[in-house]
């Protein structure tokens, strides 16, 4: 943890990245750079005693609004959220909203306004349908009426919100409509004097049919003006400090490639369809996820001496992959061996920083020997390459040789092994090989807050008791942690003989 010191009250405002860039996002996000990394990742419940702690906030600036309070400023916990229709999977996580605006700038035009890093509310099919709703709560601060605008909803795909704010989380008061990154209300007309409001409820505005994947608002991010600090209220900020080599989306891995078999035995049925269809959607899911910054490479094999590098290494681009991925097609056989050569001599020879491959496979090397694709891939240290294979054994079966050399090539680069026999278990096998996504419920079983290991905004949460769960393929038991005031909890996810295990350290 870093020690902080009061700034002085002539301090200059902090400028983050340029317009709704937040602290930590593409820089680095608290990770340790340039040493070797234990293979575990640190989850540290740091807590503080809100008392004064306004003090020692720094101005920030998001999108050209200064934050006098900087990153308190913005709501800290989901208190509901209801999607209204069409809401694609990838854009219907309520806590992206959470903490200070991490979009890549006031409108995501790559991506045409949707983006992981905000939540979508969807439209109403019809006048009867239900409208989408998202509550969130200000923990560790208030907001407050004072001259200007005070309450800043960021949306960033051009589509209005109905705001409404509320003292007591049950009776809420509309104070006008959001649209545009940001959009900074008034709430003087509403606000007797001296109240202070905890929650922000925001709902879509009724508007012509939208199919597009983030259909109604998508919001990044709800902030306060001004902060009122509830005094002897604790708080505890969810930080993954991150350690070893268990994610590529917590920024260990600059570079990642997915390499997909499409040799004739990926057109066997598979859940009433083939499962290159069912490989290659799933493969699309996962890629939704991945962050705009990331270096992405598709490559393909089917056939003896047939490797085909679909999409070079570069920035990723969601709608080149998506339109390759969509016109795969499946022949021959399995080319494993020369597929990694063409890795290692070609690919990723001349990437810097480290490098992950995500190989999915239904089979074993069927042009050379079985076990040549692992002599292969230990020749990657030697060659000096700093690479790791991810390997997922999709729909394998009684094939325990195919099982061994698949697990052989993932151990001897420090990858990852899991087999998925069914859709669910593959989508899961995909999502864990590029990120671990941790979440924390509260006593009563509630989920009060979720996220990817290295992925700021990090959770604020009262003292209270949680459950800690991880999805990790295989699965992690979850383990309790108790917050209290001014005490700081770590909890260490480890990988262990294949899986995973977590502990609260005492």
């Amino acid at each position: 943890m870093l020690a902080l010191s009061a700034p002085s009250p002539y301090d200059e405002p902090q400028v983050l990245g340029g317009p709704g860039v937040s602290p930590g996002v593409g820089g680095g996000g608290g990770f340790m750079s340039g040493q070797s990394l234990s293979a575990r990742v640190l989850l540290v419940l740091a807590l503080c005693l809100s008392v004064g702690a306004v003090a020692f906030a720094r101005p920030t600036i998001y999108a050209g609004v200064t934050f006098p309070a900087g990153d308190v400023s913005f709501a800290d916990r989901v208190v509901s959220y209801s999607a209204a229709s069409c809401v694609g999977d990838a854009f219907d996580n309520p806590y992206a909203v959470l903490g200070a605006p991490n979009c890549g700038g006031p409108m995501c035009v790559a991506c045409g306004g949707c983006d992981t890093c905000a939540v979508t509310l969807g439209f109403r099919l019809s006048a009867i349908d239900d409208r989408g709703f998202l509550t969130v709560e200000f923990v560790d601060n208030r907001l407050v009426d004072v001259v200007g605008d005070d309450l800043f909803v960021f949306i960033t795909n051009g589509h209005a919100a109905r705001v409404e704010i509320s003292v007591d989380g049950s009776s809420f008061t509309y104070v006008g409509d959001a649209l545009g990154y940001p959009t900074g209300l008034d709430i003087s007309p509403y606000a007797p004097p001296g109240a202070e409001f905890r929650f922000v409820r925001l709902s879509d505005v009724p508007t012509d049919e939208n199919a597009g994947p983030c259909p109604g608002p998508s919001v990044d991010a709800v902030g306060g003006m001004s902060v009122a600090r509830e005094t002897g209220v604790a708080s505890g900020t969810l930080e993954i400090l991150s350690g070893g080599e268990l994610t590529i989306a917590g920024q260990l891995a600059k570079n990642v490639m997915f390499v997909l078999d499409t040799s004739t035995s990926m057109r066997e049925a598979f859940e009433g369809r083939a499962k290159i269809d069912v490989a290659k959607d799933v493969l699309l899911e996962t890629m939704s996820v991945l962050p705009e910054r990331m270096i992405v490479a598709l490559r393909i094999f089917g056939g003896c001496g047939r490797s085909t590098l679909v999409v070079p290494a570069g920035p990723l681009d969601k709608t080149t992959l998506a339109a390759k991925v969509g016109s795969i097609v499946t022949a021959g056989a399995t080319p494993l061996a020369y597929t990694l050569r063409l890795v290692r001599d070609e690919d990723f020879k001349e990437l810097p920083d480290s490098k992950v491959i995500v190989l999915i496979s239904d089979g074993a090397e069927t042009c050379e020997g079985v076990f040549e694709p692992v002599r292969v891939a230990e020749s990657f240290k030697s060659a000096g390459i700093d690479l790791r294979v991810h390997v997922v054994g999709f729909a394998i079966g009684g094939n325990p040789q195919a099982r061994e050399s698949l697990q052989q090539i993932a151990s001897v680069t420090g990858g990852i092994y899991v087999e998925a026999e069914s859709t669910d278990q593959l989508r899961a096998a995909l999502r864990a090989s590029v990120e671990i996504r941790y979440h924390v419920y509260d006593a009563q079983g509630n989920e009060v807050a979720t996220g990817v290991t290295g992925q700021p905004p990090f959770p604020n949460l009262p003292a209270g008791t949680y459950r800690v769960t991880f999805d990790t393929v295989p699965s992690t038991p979850p383990v309790t942690v108790e917050i209290s005031g001014g005490s700081t909890k770590t909890v260490n996810l480890e990988r262990v003989n294949g899986g995973y295990t977590a502990e609260v350290e005492p």
